[in-house]
C-alpha cells in the first residue's frame, strides 16, 4: 500500500478538524477536503466519524493510523540510515542522562569521545530515569544513559549494559560508629564494607522519590528490614555527599559518584556485601528505532573508557 502525503492524514487526527489540520498544514481546508476524500475512496472505506465533533476515527480508521506511523517511523529510520552511511563519524547526537549522572560520567567519557570524532556534537538533555524514557518515546533523544531501573517497559526500550556498579554507603570518617568500623573490616573491590546496619547509627540522607537511586536503596533496605533515621531528601548528590562530609548523616551513593565527590578524611565510602546494592550501567535506545552510528560509537568509547576504569 503506497501512501502520499501521510501529514495530512496524521494532522486531521491531531487536530480533530479539517478546518485546524488545514491552518496547521498551512494548506486550504478545501483542497484538505478533497485530498480526505481522494484518500478513503481509493482505500474503500470511511476514516472518520463525520457526526462527531471533534472527528473521530472508525475502526478502519483506527487500523489505518496505526499503520501510517508505522510507515513514518520506517520512513524516519531508512533517512536515519541513509544519514549515516553520508555523513559516517559527524553530526548530532541528542543523548539524555541523569541530573547528577553528566557530572560524573562525562567527564570520563566525553574527552576520549571527543578526541576521536571531533565533528560530532552532543546535545545534552538531562532529567530523571522517567523524563529520559519519555523523551525516548517522544523522540526527543536518540540514546540515554541510565542505571537500568525496575520498571524499564523492555516492550518498548532496548539496553546495552556498559558495565556494572556498586552502590556504595557515603559515611563521614570521623564519627565515632565509622572509626571502630574501620579499625577491623575487610575490604571489597578497594572498599571497606560495612552492613546496611550502618544506616541505623547514622541519619540518613536519601534521594528523592522518583529516581532510580532512592527506589533501589528502598528495596535493599526493606528486603533486610532496617528503617534508617531519615534525615533529608534531596535530588542532588553533590548536596547529600557535602552534607556527609560536614558529619551530620551518610548517603547511598552510585560508585561514579564517590570519584568525583571523594572529600578525603572527611568521607569514607564502604561497599555493601550484597547483590541488592549492584546495578547495571546501560544505554537504552527505543526497540522501534534504527541505532544511529554516532549513538554506536559513543556507546562504544563508553565501554572502553568505563570498563578501563
Amino acid at each position: 500500500m503506497v501512501l502520499h502525503n501521510y501529514e495530512y492524514f496524521v494532522a486531521i487526527v491531531d487536530e480533530g478538524s479539517l478546518t485546524k489540520a488545514a491552518e496547521h498544514l498551512y494548506v486550504s481546508q478545501p483542497s484538505l477536503s478533497q485530498y480526505l476524500k481522494r484518500l478513503e475512496a481509493n482505500l474503500g472505506v470511511e476514516l472518520f466519524d463525520r457526526s462527531a465533533s471533534p472527528l473521530r476515527l472508525t475502526y478502519t480508521g483506527e487500523r489505518y493510523y496505526q499503520y501510517v506511523l508505522q510507515m513514518m517511523k520506517l520512513d524516519e529510520n531508512i533517512r536515519r540510515e541513509f544519514q549515516d552511511i553520508k555523513n559516517q563519524t559527524s553530526g548530532r547526537l541528542r543523548l539524555g542522562v541523569a541530573l547528577w549522572r553528566g557530572a560524573c560520567l562525562l567527564p570520563d567519557v566525553f574527552p576520549s569521545f571527543h578526541r576521536q570524532y571531533p565533528d560530532i556534537h552532543i546535545e545534552l538533555t538531562e532529567g530523571r530515569s522517567v523524563q529520559l524514557e519519555s523523551a525516548l518515546m517522544n523522540d526527543k533523544i536518540d540514546l540515554a544513559v541510565m542505571n537500568l531501573p525496575r520498571t524499564l517497559d523492555y516492550s518498548k526500550l532496548v539496553s546495552e549494559v556498559v558495565c556494572e556498579e556498586r552502590i556504595l554507603i557515603a559515611a563521614p570518617t570521623q564519627h565515632p560508629y565509622v572509626q571502630n568500623l574501620l579499625a577491623d573490616c575487610p575490604t571489597l573491590g578497594g572498599y571497606p564494607v560495612a552492613s546496611l546496619e550502618l544506616v541505623t547509627h547514622i541519619p540518613l540522607i536519601l534521594t528523592k522519590p522518583g529516581q532510580n537511586l532512592t527506589h533501589e536503596v528502598k528495596h535493599a533496605l526493606g528486603k533486610s528490614h532496617i528503617e534508617p533515621d531519615l534525615l533529608m531528601e534531596t535530588a542532588n548528590l553533590t548536596t547529600a555527599i557535602n552534607l556527609t562530609a560536614q558529619g551530620i548523616a551518610c548517603a547511598f551513593v552510585p560508585e561514579e559518584g564517590a570519584k568525583v565527590c571523594q572529600h578525603p578524611g572527611a568521607v569514607t565510602y564502604f561497599a555493601v556485601d550484597s547483590p541488592d546494592l549492584v546495578w547495571d550501567l546501560a544505554a537504552v535506545y527505543r526497540k522501534d528505532t534504527y541505532l544511529t552510528r554516532l549513538s554506536q560509537l559513543f556507546i562504544d568509547v563508553m565501554k572502553q573508557q568505563l570498563r578501563r576504569e
